[in-house]
């Protein structure tokens, strides 16, 4: 991947980008390889796998999992070596027939890996985007903080391989992502809180509940900032939702902290 300084507009520079958030794709160059070029499928979800794992050896066996989960040993071996050959001649077609792949390695143990060293990719953009946050939460920069975070949720918010949904091998990086979209909602919460900037505050509780409605911290959210603009009704309003919702979709009970800020309500009025 490509290094930037802090706050550095990234114009990626790889001889090859791939996105992997909302639908897939893979421009070479300057031309994006069409669909119809992937007509092998396993070809496209291998590549998908190796940039995920940049750099990390898998056996054939391990591959033909990923690929195959209920197929047949000896058969698979067969299609994976079939596949890899497929795949080099996408990825790079002019190379000679019987050269070495530019791109996915071995070793005598029959260990493949993935060389991204000429590559791009939205995943690592969003490593070093967290990165960035970080860096800005040490120096205290909310505004740069929230820049970035802003940048992370529009990532997100296109899906990771929407494609892929009902493939168990990408199971654990999607609920990865999931989690990690939650936690940049909940941190420009946070930092919208902090500075007092109610319309965004609002915008984002809502996204949070959108997304979880038994989100305490997010209903909380939504009534303090109606309080604060005088609306002592809709935030009532806002809370007993919130409880009916808890007690009717899961029979609990709300926390100490959501019933003291329903009296603290009922005694504004």
């Amino acid at each position: 991947m490509s290094a930037r300084s802090e706050n550095q507009t990234f114009v990626p520079q790889e001889p090859f980008r791939a996105w992997l958030f909302g639908p897939f794709r893979v421009v070479r160059g300057s031309t994006e390889i069409a669909d119809q070029a992937w007509t092998r499928k396993s070809a496209r979800t291998l590549l998908k796998w190796f940039l995920l794992n940049p750099g990390q050896p898998f056996s054939a066996a391990e591959l033909c999992d990923v690929l195959w989960p209920n197929g047949n040993g000896k058969s698979n071996t067969k299609n994976l070596h079939v596949t890899l050959h497929y795949l080099r001649r996408v990825l790079d077609p002019d190379s000679p027939s019987r050269s070495p792949s530019r791109f996915v390695r071995s070793d005598d143990g029959g260990r493949y890996w993935f060389d991204e060293r000429d590559w791009w990719t939205d995943v690592g953009e969003v490593e070093w985007l967290w990165r960035s946050v970080q860096a800005s939460a040490e120096r205290d920069d909310h505004d740069a903080a929230i820049a970035t975070l802003l940048q992370l949720v529009d990532h997100y918010q296109r899906g990771f391989l929407p494609e892929e949904l009902y493939e168990d091998a990408f199971a654990q990086f999607r609920d990865l992502h999931e989690r990690k979209h939650d936690e940049a909602l909940h941190a420009l919460l946070k930092l919208y809180g902090d500075l007092g900037r109610r319309y965004e505050v609002l915008a984002f509780a809502q996204r949070i509940l959108d997304r979880d409605p038994y989100s305490e911290c997010a209903v909380m959210a939504l009534a303090e900032v109606h309080l604060a603009q005088g609306n002592l009704s809709t935030a009532m309003s806002e809370l007993d939702r919130f409880v009916r919702t808890l007690n009717d979709d899961l029979g609990t009970a709300p926390s100490p902290r959501v019933v003291a800020l329903r009296r603290r309500l009922s005694s504004s009025g």
